[in-house]
């Protein structure tokens, strides 16, 4: 990179000198501080397998005593898809429910690093750390 107010060099000392390239150079200001490395694919193999199998369980969300089904399904492994339609009514009592369960659900899996996505008006899945989407 040459600088405005730099001597110009003859030709000689400019064919010598090496210009370091960072690696994310055409990012600018975006480029991230440190590399990011990706986990060794033997090692999240080695974490998968230590769950027996994955079952995609499906409930139907009823009030705050399915909860802890759901906090057990995500430690175990299991994806679950959860029936919103009882509680999505258009009802005010029912909504204010219906978010406090998920804030509930939220809270009680962030140790386990699950996610929570609503998939349509009627239903929400849960999934645990290993299910990318």
């Amino acid at each position: 990179m040459r600088s405005l107010f730099r001597r110009k060099r003859n030709k000689k000392e400019a064919d010598n000198e090496k210009t370091v390239i960072p690696p994310y150079a055409g990012l600018g200001v975006f480029s991230p501080a440190v590399k990011s490395e990706s986990p060794e694919p033997v090692h999240e193999l080695k974490r998968l397998a230590e769950l027996e199998s994955i079952f995609i369980r499906s409930k139907r969300l009823d009030s705050l005593n399915d909860v802890p089904y759901v906090v057990d399904q995500v430690r175990n492994g299991n994806i679950i898809l959860l029936d919103i339609t009882r509680m999505n009514d258009g009802k005010e009592q029912s909504h204010l429910e219906l978010k406090r369960i998920i804030e509930r659900i939220r809270g009680e899996t962030r140790s386990y690093s699950a996610d929570i996505a609503l998939v349509n008006d009627n239903c929400v899945i849960v999934t645990p750390w290993f299910v990318k989407y």
